[in-house]
């Protein structure tokens, strides 16, 4: 008898060093990407003030390191979310020192700033499930499979599906929801003409 394993649940440290104004915004579009990743947030660890800061002098990122070099089974994380490199480390010598302390952890990064962004204007209907969007960050058209709070899970014919935040799209119009019906329909064999 053959037992089907599956993976653990990523556990995963959100990192923020910002000021007063953005705390809210950062950290709820790092929780919205981690939940729509299906990861459990193990901590939000937030620093307030400028990122020349050394840091071992930043308490939320002490916090955050901690975190990052226990094992999961005791409450530690595997991986860190953030907003960016810079926001953690400054100088080149604080990203070497980064990426040795998630190398020796056997953890990872996921930083939102790594793929280019365009901003959407927020005054806008709400997306549906089954809507036609197109996420900016990709310029690719895709269809809603699922919405969890400001995350978008969007699929395409072909590809695995994948998250974007609802400020990174914007409604379809006619003509883009049109050619993704007809990418489906080429994709499954049928044709558009009419054979009587």
């Amino acid at each position: 008898m053959s037992t089907v394993q599956t993976s653990p649940r990523k556990r995963v440290v959100l990192y923020a060093n910002v000021a007063d104004g953005d705390q809210v915004q950062i950290t709820s579009e790092l929780a919205a990407l981690a939940a729509a990743r299906g990861w459990t947030i193990a901590a939000t660890c937030i620093d307030v003030g400028p990122t020349p800061l050394p840091l071992r002098q930043r308490p939320g990122w002490r916090e955050a390191a901690r975190l990052l070099a226990i094992d999961t089974a005791n409450g530690g994380a595997d991986s860190l979310m953030a907003r960016s490199a810079a926001q953690i480390a400054g100088t080149e010598r604080e990203r070497e020192e980064l990426r040795n302390q998630l190398d020796e952890a056997h953890t990872f990064a996921v930083f939102l700033d790594d793929e280019p962004r365009t901003p959407v204007p927020a005054a806008r209907e709400p997306f549906g499930v089954g809507a036609a969007v197109v996420d900016t960050t990709r310029s690719k058209v895709a269809k809603i499979l699922a919405i969890n709070g400001e995350c978008l899970v969007l699929s395409r014919p072909v590809g695995d599906p994948w998250d974007a935040l609802v400020n990174w799209c914007r409604p379809a119009t006619l003509g883009e929801a049109l050619s993704l019906t007809a990418f489906q329909k080429t994709e499954v064999g049928e044709t558009t003409e009419n054979h009587a």
